[in-house]
């Protein structure tokens, strides 16, 4: 393995936290499905009006996202695979 150079690369390959790290992948995968569903513009031209309108559009998945979970738990729907 290469020697690292570099006085921040090394503080940065120290303190790397791989626990915290993952978290990336959801908070991408979140923004994925926010841009499929809801579109990827934002119709606000200020900044402050822009980030009510992705909080808005994050409040509306989130309460499409608990209606549908609860109609499964109503209706008994099994998420379980068939196994045949």
């Amino acid at each position: 393995r290469k020697k690292i150079k570099g006085k921040y690369r090394r503080k940065m390959r120290d303190e790397f936290d791989e626990n915290v790290y993952h978290y990336r992948n959801l908070v991408e995968t979140m923004f994925s499905v926010l841009k499929r569903k809801y579109g990827e513009e934002l119709k606000a031209t200020k900044y402050r009006n822009q980030a009510k309108e992705v909080k808005f559009k994050l409040l509306i998945h989130n309460i499409d996202r608990a209606t549908s979970i609860s109609v499964i738990i109503q209706m008994r729907i099994s998420t379980e695979p068939l196994y045949l």
